[in-house]
């Protein structure tokens, strides 16, 4: 039998330039403007 997984997605967002992190998808940084990465996605490393 094997064990249930509950797996949660993450909705969490973080600015390339200034680091800030938000969880909700804009368009932009609201601090600085800058691009915003998903942090709850599996990246290549």
């Amino acid at each position: 039998m094997r064990p249930s997984v509950d797996e949660s997605v993450i909705e969490l967002y973080e600015c390339f330039k200034c680091g800030g992190r938000t969880d909700t998808a804009i368009d932009g940084c609201d601090r600085c403007g800058g691009e915003l990465r998903h942090l709850g996605r599996s990246r290549d490393l």
